[in-house]
């Protein structure tokens, strides 16, 4: 009969996935969303070169995966309807002869923009969009 010592047997190594314990209270939710409406604003004023998509995305994540992305969804509205009146003031005051031309160049801006801005909130599209239709 053969006799083993189990404690010379190595056990199997699991990696267990890290969970933060910690949720994220409504002061760290607002800082994260100042950082993203500014990253926003940055998008708009076409310095998006010097934004880390990759940050942006994982604090928009970070937002939706810790309740808030009522808060996220909210502020980017809002960001983006206060963006659009401005551009609704400078289209209005163009002169006639060049509105067509401001318009088709504003709303050439407004879809690369948005494809910026929607890659920084695919989470939040996804999660969202799939809780809001069930």
């Amino acid at each position: 009969m053969l006799v083993v010592d189990m404690s010379t047997v190595p056990k199997k190594f699991v990696i267990k996935p890290f969970r933060a314990h910690c949720q994220m209270d409504k002061e760290q939710a607002q800082n994260i969303w100042k950082s993203l409406s500014s990253a926003v604003t940055e998008i708009y004023n076409k310095n998006a070169s010097l934004l880390s998509f990759e940050e942006l995305y994982r604090n928009a994540y970070n937002l939706v995966l810790h309740k808030h992305g009522d808060m996220l969804y909210e502020g980017v509205q809002d960001t983006v309807y206060t963006r659009l009146r401005s551009v609704a003031e400078q289209v209005a005051v163009c002169p006639d002869n060049q509105l067509l031309q401001e318009v088709c160049e504003q709303w050439k801006q407004h879809q690369v923009t948005m494809i910026m801005v929607r890659d920084i909130l695919m989470y939040m599209d996804r999660t969202l969009g799939s809780v809001s239709s069930q």
